[in-house]
């Protein structure tokens, strides 16, 4: 039985790291202000991978945390100042793009899209409100 469980421990941790290792968003990520035209926070982006099939996206400088299976499932979000009744979720069409429709009370507001470079060390994340048919906010990050 201690064989089996050991197996099983050491299975999932290969699995985790392995999701990581397949996911080339995995990573620390400093936003580039001259090449966006938008910056969200002044802060590196942390994007993990705390189990097999889950991502994390993290700002420490605003206590954002967001995680979840990008399946199209609501995601798990928590900041000090969240609106109510505010979710999001993603689906990754690819494996260098994440997109994710945000809705507030079940209402639609925004679309984006995070894009990862073929050399994986930019990621453009897109996005635009819904109701306003909005020009596009484009912010850059670099790999750190």
């Amino acid at each position: 039985m201690k064989k089996f469980l050991l197996a099983l421990v050491l299975f999932a941790a290969s699995a985790a790291t392995a999701f990581a290792a397949q996911n080339p968003c995995v990573g620390r990520w400093k936003p580039d202000a001259a090449k966006s035209n938008f910056v969200e926070v002044e802060d590196t982006l942390i994007i993990s991978s705390p189990s097999a099939g889950i991502l994390r996206w993290e700002y420490a400088a605003i206590k954002f945390k967001m995680q979840g299976n990008p399946d199209g499932s609501n995601m798990a979000l928590s900041y000090p100042d969240m609106p109510k009744g505010l979710t999001e979720s993603a689906t990754m069409p690819t494996p260098r793009k994440l997109a994710y429709p945000v809705k507030v009370d079940g209402k639609l507001v925004q679309h984006g899209t995070d894009g990862l470079s073929a050399n994986g060390d930019t990621l453009t994340a897109v996005s635009w409100t819904v109701a306003k048919n909005s020009k596009k906010r484009i912010e850059v990050f670099h790999r750190q």
